[in-house]
């Protein structure tokens, strides 16, 4: 795209990518701060996994939040939310070293990378899998770039501030160096999991549709044995609006604001977590099914039905793009 070439964040921009064993995969490496970065890295080649802990792996914007808050619930056995940030257990940003002290086992892990790329470690856990319809996915992917910033201690100005919803969709159908690689390749990899023992595919609009049934499936595949009034309890707190009001309000925990006094460049951590807020209530925008038919023009959804029907891996994948 004009002026947006090398992509801010692509692989050719940091030079960063993850790898599979055998090298047939490559996908950019999602870099939030160069210094940082180098850590996240080692720290994911030298983990050992701890076996009473859970990966959640999903394409960005594919209900990662839902179903993070889902699983620590389930573990913790409350449908309380969860105060101490997700981030410290995003492992993409995130060293995981740093993650025991605020987030002992047993835990939910998170990732966006696609379980290939990452080290043999993580590829043998109980992960949950969610995925979401292409479209719908298309258009929350294009408010997360278009409205939050690379980095929340960067000021500087946001480079897709001012892409188009055209543009974007020729990215997401075609661009194969943004961070994580196409969702289409990520998700025909992740659904050629789904026999596996250790595997668990969720819909995301399954879990709109229909939570407590969902959510169970959930609480079977991680042993957790919670009873039907909490899982019942747990549906309504995640719930799209009330979890988008639950998690802007009330005190992070002591970790996180210990975690963000420790950072000079930020200043005040009160002033942060309105910061932290405000990204949360952009990451919560809507998470309706169908909300792609408010942006899709006629000639752009059959674009991309014709570009669906010309993918061989996601044929037989029951997605929903509309409410039933």
């Amino acid at each position: 795209m004009a002026g947006l070439s090398p992509l801010p964040m692509s692989g050719a921009a940091t030079g960063e990518y993850f790898v599979s064993d055998d090298g047939s995969v490559k996908v950019a490496a999602i870099v939030m701060d160069k210094n940082v970065f180098p850590k996240v890295r080692s720290d994911l080649e030298e983990y050992k996994w701890n076996d009473s802990d859970f990966l959640l792996a999903t394409f960005p914007k594919n209900g990662t939040h839902f179903m993070w808050e889902t699983m620590m619930m389930l573990l913790k056995g409350s449908a309380d939310y969860i105060r101490t940030s997700k981030g410290f257990l995003m492992i993409d940003a995130s060293p995981i070293s740093f993650s025991s002290k605020p987030f002992p086992s047993p835990r939910a892990v998170n990732t966006h990378y696609r379980t290939d790329v990452l080290p043999a470690e993580f590829r043998k856990a109980k992960t949950v899998v969610v995925m979401r319809n292409s479209k719908d996915t298309c258009v929350s992917f294009y408010y997360h770039y278009k409205n939050i910033k690379i980095s929340l201690l960067d000021d500087e100005p946001n480079p897709f501030e001012n892409i188009t919803f055209a543009q974007f969709m020729e990215l997401f159908l075609h661009e194969m160096d943004l961070p994580y690689g196409r969702y289409f390749d990520y998700i025909a990899h992740m659904w050629s999991l789904k026999d596996e023992p250790n595997i668990l595919v969720v819909f995301y609009e399954d879990l709109k549709t229909n939570p407590l049934d969902t959510i169970q499936k959930v609480n079977e595949f991680m042993g957790t044995n919670r009873s039907p009034e909490l899982v019942k309890e747990i549906a309504e707190a995640v719930n799209f609006d009330k979890m988008k009001v639950g998690k802007t309000t009330g005190p992070l925990s002591k970790e996180t604001m210990e975690m963000l006094g420790s950072m000079a460049s930020l200043g005040d951590p009160e002033d942060f977590h309105e910061k932290v807020k405000s990204a949360t209530l952009q990451i919560f925008r809507k998470g309706d099914i169908g909300d792609w038919k408010n942006h899709f023009t006629v000639a752009q959804n059959e674009m991309f039905d014709n570009f669906l029907a010309s993918w061989e891996g996601g044929k037989d994948i029951p997605f929903m793009y509309t409410k039933e």
